[in-house]
């Protein structure tokens, strides 16, 4: 738990099942997760929560797959998505979706923490740590330089089901993921960019560099990004807290 984090609001998940099928139109009480008539699955209304969001991607992805052999690209990626993966689950976030050369992983959608803001930037630590093997591997054997890039953002974010009948998936849409994508997208090969809101979030827990400002697309004016440079150890966060309460 980072030292001296401000808390942010916590919303709890209420979903409103039942209702009326979208597929057959059979009406179903409350608390129904599938259609009593057909067993289509039933909607959920979004909920608007407090998530961090975060997005990693190959840096090149392009590239690499025109110059290596599908099996080998394959075989990169099944490494890194399984890193990845471990690094999101060992901090409680989700998966949201597998973007191809990345993912998009939410903290704090599905079970909520005080921390998540730290979860996410501590995966993405532990992401960026557990790649460093498959870098040195894959640059050995292709002469390639394999390299991530994180962007991470706290926010608020609209959950839900979205689709209809069988061909549906838990999301989250909202300004919050445009912003973690922009600052995917500003990050340098092998960077952690996090928002000014996430870095004060995890204020004392992380050592920070400022990359600027960062201009969203919405044109509502500049985003400060930061790179997170290391973890604070707990003797570091000791002297920090003594020298606060001094």
């Amino acid at each position: 738990m980072a030292i001296g984090t401000p808390s942010l609001p916590s919303i709890r998940l209420t979903v409103d099942r039942g209702g009326n099928c979208s597929r057959c139109g059979r009406d179903n009480p409350l608390g129904m997760k599938f259609c009593g008539e057909c067993g289509a699955p039933l909607g959920a209304k979004c909920t608007r929560k407090q998530v961090t969001v975060l997005f990693a991607d190959v840096c090149g992805f392009t590239s690499i797959s025109e110059r290596l052999d599908p099996e080998d690209v394959h075989e990169m990626m099944d490494r890194a998505f399984e890193i990845i993966l471990d690094a999101v689950h060992r901090y409680e976030g989700a998966i949201n979706q597998f973007l191809g050369d990345g993912v998009m992983a939410l903290f704090g959608a599905s079970t909520a923490h005080d921390d998540d803001p730290y979860r996410a930037v501590r995966a993405a630590l532990a992401i960026q740590e557990g790649l460093e093997a498959l870098r040195a591997d894959v640059q050995r054997a292709h002469g390639v330089d394999f390299q991530i890039r994180i962007g991470v953002h706290t926010g608020p974010v609209a959950v839900g089901v979205i689709g209809k009948g069988l061909r549906n998936d838990y999301t989250a849409v909202g300004k919050t993921t445009s912003v973690a994508a922009r600052l995917l997208n500003f990050a340098r090969p092998g960077q952690i960019a996090i928002s000014a809101t996430t870095r004060c979030a995890t204020e004392g827990a992380f050592g920070f560099s400022d990359l600027g400002g960062v201009v969203v697309e919405d044109n509502s004016g500049a985003l400060r990004a930061y790179a997170v440079t290391r973890e604070i150890n707990e003797s570091e966060q000791d002297y920090l807290r003594d020298l606060v309460e001094a």
